[in-house]
């Protein structure tokens, strides 16, 4: 899980590990006649492509049968089976040979955006936006969209000092608050270095996750 900091005011107010409200759409509310704007015959035959895409054994032990399947997804099945986007494409495929009409797979009622209609100019209007900025010193994590993890600090130092106290290198820990930012993982020889402590390993090793 990746981390960054952000600089806030002292006196700061978020509850933490939750979301920051600036980085959720108020106006997202899924169309009420469809589940991610495909349509209700889309939905219908995905639930069966899907079992036959992800019929790993059959893709394996039997020719004729990834023959039919890599028809139907335009390309070969990877390690074991297709994958979704395989699937998907499988659909697609069989309303072409049915000779349905093209948007077949739409839902009429948002236009395969999943936004309700009614507030869908507002949720295509609203732009997200960070938290105040100050002279604080607090750790959010970036994969759920963004949310404090951390006290707020005066100081570096003091950060550095809480993050030692978690179980951090003081290395890792300066590293980090001196970057003010550190990946979900870094892979370095086999290795696996998550989050903060990757932030003690010379600058330019590893891949980054």
């Amino acid at each position: 899980m990746g981390r960054e900091i952000k600089h806030v005011p002292l006196g700061f107010e978020w509850e933490l590990h939750k979301t920051w409200k600036g980085y959720i759409n108020p106006y997202c509310k899924p169309c009420p006649q469809c589940e991610g704007g495909c349509s209700k015959a889309f939905r219908a035959v995905e639930k069966h492509t899907n079992k036959l895409m992800w019929d790993s054994h059959s893709v394996r032990c039997c020719p004729e049968y990834a023959q039919i399947t890599t028809y139907l997804a335009g390309r070969k099945p990877g390690i074991g089976s297709h994958d979704s986007i395989d699937a998907m494409n499988a659909v697609g495929r069989l309303g072409e040979l049915a000779g349905l009409p093209e948007g077949w797979d739409v839902c009429p009622h948002c236009q395969g955006e999943g936004i309700d209609p009614v507030v869908f100019e507002a949720y295509e209007a609203w732009e997200p936006y960070d938290p105040p900025q100050g002279d604080g010193w607090q750790v959010w994590e970036t994969v759920s969209g963004g949310s404090p993890i951390s006290p707020i600090f005066a100081t570096s130092d003091e950060l550095v000092d809480w993050l030692v106290a978690k179980g951090n290198s003081r290395k890792a820990a300066e590293g980090f608050v001196q970057d003010e930012w550190a990946p979900s993982a870094v892979m370095v020889g086999g290795k696996m270095y998550s989050g903060i402590e990757s932030c003690a390993l010379p600058r330019g090793m590893g891949e980054q996750g």
